[in-house]
């Protein structure tokens, strides 16, 4: 019998604040109804003072092993961290979440000298760069059936401020732990893949001049093109589709996982290869002609979007992995981690449904591959308490957001992290170096 491989579990980290998207709609002078009924937007996750890419990638690993007290150092085969959010040109975010696991085991008293050959690195590819590593540590788990690798998601979805893509934002990190036998959902080997290049999103480097010499400056907002990235997407994901199937057909899933740019955004995008699967197989223009459409009309695809039809396939198919990102915005890299929990947490999860799942990257990168949920998938889901997690999220005012945001702010909103930075690396005086400590075992 083959071996079977996937994830086994996932623990989530969200920012300790949010923002209600209402509040920043009146602000912003938007209508609350076209982020809210129109996008799927209500809360927007915001970092605290002492919160940054590190706290929340660590603080996801952390709760993930704290999941697994079983878990040893010599077992973990590789830690990969796919992320847009990297503080270093050279130095990985996953050596410190590497240092921070070091001082989780020796806080327990378990022998860390494995820990020096867990294997560590930074993918990078937009929002893609997570399922990249997952991709690539699956591989890596056929060849060492005996091993679990941990990949991170995590990422802060900063824009600049009154920008269109302000409302989107969203921050928040994903631990996924794969492993043979996996307790949650079954992975395929086989994968589409569509790649090309494109310029709808990316953060280039930056000049500026200051006394006459010219200054390379990063920034952490993104240039982006919403409109192409919407068309570069529904591209990618199509091609990636037609590189996947082979006889499948979409109707044939039980549930479709997406990358999430806004809650709404995967049913929107999915729109088209429904409709071409359906006149394929001859039932849309039935279809059409219950709800007085006409199948030539340039707006056919609107107007199907709004059948009972199609909002009912929504319902059943999509709409259950999307319920976290109305709750959280956009996570970059742990969106399709966190509309994966949003979907292990529903009524509607039972053993050996199928999932297929649709991944994308700016510029451009789209990856589409098959699960199916395990036996114990209900019981891992409960004990992640992600409702009491979000529960607990301090929510902040309009101006304290501006504040944080134009860090003014000095004294944490929320309770103190367990994991705090000790130096910030922004001067030479300790030669640009972060460190970090763990305060506690429990998150």
């Amino acid at each position: 019998m083959k071996d079977i491989f996937g994830i086994h579990d996932i623990a989530f980290k969200a920012p300790s604040l949010y923002l209600p998207i209402k509040d920043l709609a009146i602000a912003r002078n938007i209508d609350p109804a076209k982020l809210i009924h129109g996008l799927g937007l209500k809360k927007m996750s915001v970092c605290d003072v002492d919160e940054d890419i590190i706290t929340l990638a660590a603080s996801s690993v952390i709760q993930l092993l704290e999941q697994n007290p079983e878990l040893k150092p010599d077992k973990i085969g590789r830690i990969y961290v796919g992320t847009e959010s990297s503080i270093d040109g050279s130095k990985p975010i996953g050596t410190y979440v590497h240092e921070l696991v070091r001082q989780y085991y020796e806080r327990r008293g378990i022998d860390t000298i494995g820990i020096n050959h867990i294997d560590v690195v930074d993918m990078t590819f937009a929002c893609i760069g997570a399922v990249d590593a997952m991709h690539n540590s699956l591989y890596y788990l056929y060849a060492n059936p005996d091993k679990v690798a941990i990949v991170v998601a995590a990422d802060i979805a900063n824009y600049d401020l009154d920008s269109p893509g302000e409302y989107t934002q969203g921050a928040g990190a994903a631990a996924v732990l794969l492993s043979k036998d996996p307790s949650l959902i079954s992975l395929s080997d086989k994968w589409g893949i569509s790649v090309k290049n494109e310029h709808d999103f990316f953060k280039p480097i930056r000049y500026k001049k200051v006394n006459g010499e010219l200054l390379e400056i990063h920034d952490e907002k993104p240039i982006f093109d919403g409109q192409l990235s919407n068309s570069v997407y529904q591209n990618r994901i199509t091609e990636a589709w037609e590189h996947f199937r082979t006889e499948e057909l979409i109707g044939n899933y039980d549930q479709l996982i997406f990358h999430l740019p806004y809650a709404y955004h995967g049913r929107r995008i999915i729109t088209p290869l429904l409709q071409q699967e359906l006149e394929t197989e001859g039932t849309f223009d039935a279809i059409c002609t219950e709800n007085d459409i006409d199948p030539k009309d340039e707006q056919v695809s609107r107007l199907f979007s709004k059948t009972p039809y199609y909002k009912n396939w929504v319902k059943t198919t999509i709409a259950e992995g999307d319920k976290l990102s109305s709750d959280m915005g956009n996570l970059y890299t742990a969106s399709i981690f966190l509309s994966l929990v949003s979907y292990c947490l529903s009524d509607a999860v039972q053993t050996d449904k199928e999932l297929l799942f649709f991944a994308y990257g700016s510029g451009s990168k789209a990856k589409v591959f098959a699960g199916k949920i395990q036996a114990q998938c209900r019981t891992k889901a409960e004990s992640w308490h992600i409702d009491k997690n979000l529960a607990d999220r301090v929510r902040i005012t309009f101006d304290e957001y501006i504040s944080l945001r134009k860090k003014e702010l000095k004294t944490p909103l929320a309770k103190t992290n367990v994991i705090v930075q000790e130096s910030s690396g922004i001067t030479p005086t300790n030669k640009f170096e972060r460190t970090y400590v763990l305060k506690a075992l429990v998150l």
